[in-house]
């Protein structure tokens, strides 16, 4: 086994430990209350704990391996500049992002509006508070730990292809929470092609907190139409 090979699994078997540590969280919580996978988001409850509390107990606990592995400078460290030419094309691609983004935001509001209940002002506040902690642990994990630990073995396109490889395969332990097995494979591919989208938001800001924002803001704008 050569070195890359090594480094890739070390930094595989780390992201996927906290993929198993937060869906086993939210798998724990059905104790509070009972939900599968799609339908975390039908109501208060179901949001803190199963997306809103094992997303934030996983994020403490990673910033504390992190910590102690003294790599919290790194996660959040200056990203590298890009050239003019991939400034212009990530930004072509972000800014779709975000005009499909609110797009989803504004149809799925109006459907809320329109079907208005005494839970759905706590519902979206719940939701938008919980994927929060969604974006800054997937993206402190992956654009902040894996990228720049592949980075050190491999230049930047192969460090952006196995980083959304690890991305996806993240979201393959959703069938602890429930998710059927196809269902949680089609996931697994089509958050690859969402991951370059945020890979491109978090090199246009020079900064995790780019892909934070994007990621927060397209999470939110789908699941409130759950």
């Amino acid at each position: 086994m050569n070195q890359n090979t090594k480094k890739f699994g070390q930094i595989a078997l780390i992201t996927i430990i906290f993929s198993i540590i937060w869906t086993g969280l939210s798998r724990l919580f059905d104790v509070f209350a009972f939900a599968t996978y799609d339908t975390f988001f039908k109501n208060t409850s179901t949001i803190f704990w199963h997306v809103g509390a094992p997303m934030a107990i996983t994020f403490v606990l990673f910033f504390l391996y992190m910590k102690k592995s003294d790599r919290t400078q790194q996660i959040y460290a200056k990203q590298p500049e890009l050239s003019t030419p991939l400034k212009v094309l990530f930004g072509i691609v972000v800014v779709a992002m975000v005009g499909f983004a609110l797009f989803q935001l504004t149809k799925n509001l109006n459907t809320i509006m329109h079907n208005w209940n005494d839970d759905s002002m706590n519902r979206l506040l719940m939701s938008f508070c919980s994927v929060f902690f969604v974006g800054l642990t997937e993206e402190s994990v992956f654009r902040g730990f894996a990228l720049t630990e592949l980075r050190r073995e491999n230049n930047e396109l192969v460090s952006w292809a196995l980083s959304i490889v690890l991305f996806g395969l993240w979201h393959f332990p959703n069938i602890i929470t429930g998710a059927p097995i196809i269902q949680a494979t089609l996931q697994t591919f089509s958050t690859m092609i969402i991951g370059t989208g945020l890979y491109m938001a978090v090199r246009l800001a020079r900064s995790i907190w780019g892909g934070v924002g994007l990621h927060w803001l397209w999470d939110f704008a789908l699941v409130i139409g759950h």
